[in-house]
């Protein structure tokens, strides 16, 4: 084996490493709840779901569009975004882990 792949092993050991570190570390809850109040996740539910596309609050639209989870179209209408159903996976997953008996 050359110096080179050895090099390149290397590099992808450490990066494993990394990787498996930070996402020990990451809170997943702390991320999805961060600068949202209560009813923010629930609205974003009923606009991911196409219930009610126009279902947040002038103070809920701006909290989730500032993350990144919704966005405005037409009027006064939104649509969840990629992240914010991400969001609401991670969520619903965490939940389901938590229920779950040990």
């Amino acid at each position: 084996m050359s110096v080179g792949g050895l090099a390149y092993i290397a590099c992808g050991v450490v990066v494993a490493v990394v990787a498996v570190v930070v996402f020990m570390k990451f809170d997943a809850e702390a991320w999805i709840a961060k600068d949202l109040k209560r009813g923010d996740l629930h609205a974003l539910i009923e606009v991911a779901s196409g219930v009610r596309p126009d279902g947040l609050s002038r103070e809920q639209a701006r909290r989730l569009a500032a993350r990144g989870m919704v966005r405005g179209y037409g009027n006064g209408n939104y649509r969840a975004t990629i992240k914010g159903r991400l969001a609401l996976r991670v969520r619903q997953a965490i939940r389901q882990t938590a229920q779950s008996p040990p």
